[in-house]
């Protein structure tokens, strides 16, 4: 049985996601009109975190892939998708699904072998190597975060070279543990 891995690619106005069977989407941020509150925020963590939450507890996957906390940025829009981040990783606690957490130039690495790789980098690649093409960079990103995640387990999509794989030990894995 082939394992059922979702792929997330986090962000504050529009997250990839990429799903078991191979499907991608976007999840849009509610649209803010003037200057942003914190009532604007909270409205965006709970949108974004209702959204995966329900496609975790409608999918029950074996892992959620999502990119780790980028602790070289320091600024609002960081802190606002840490706090986005910790909620996805509280409704994989709460659904009992797997969470990798991976560096994201380690992501950039097994896509594409340098982990300086563009946005277009990744999408060539995935073209390459999955003849995918994207709608857009979120979902691309999404896209390798499965596939990625796939390989953990056994079962990658396609064939890599051994220094895009060089990094797949370093994936940070919290095992399931239902709440």
């Amino acid at each position: 049985m082939r394992p059922y891995v979702i792929g997330l690619d986090l962000a504050a106005e529009q997250s990839g996601l990429a799903l078991p069977d191979g499907t991608t989407e976007v999840i849009v941020a509610p649209k803010v009109k003037g200057k942003r509150t914190l009532a604007d925020d909270l409205a965006r963590m709970d949108h974004i975190h209702a959204h995966v939450h329900d496609v975790l507890f409608r999918l029950k996957p074996n892992m959620l892939v999502l990119e780790d906390y980028a602790s070289s940025l320091r600024s609002a829009a960081a802190h606002r998708l840490a706090e986005i981040s910790g909620n996805i990783r509280l409704a994989c606690w709460r659904t009992g699904a797997t969470l990798a957490l991976v560096n994201v130039k380690h992501l950039k690495i097994y896509a594409t072998g340098s982990g300086n790789a563009t946005k277009s980098q990744m999408a060539t690649a995935a073209l390459k190597r999955a003849g995918i093409e994207f709608a857009t960079e979120d979902e691309c990103d999404a896209a390798w975060l499965r596939w990625l995640g796939l390989d953990l387990l056994g079962v990658p999509q396609f064939p890599l070279p051994a220094s895009h794989r060089r990094n797949l030990k370093d994936v940070k894995i919290a095992d399931r543990v239902a709440a």
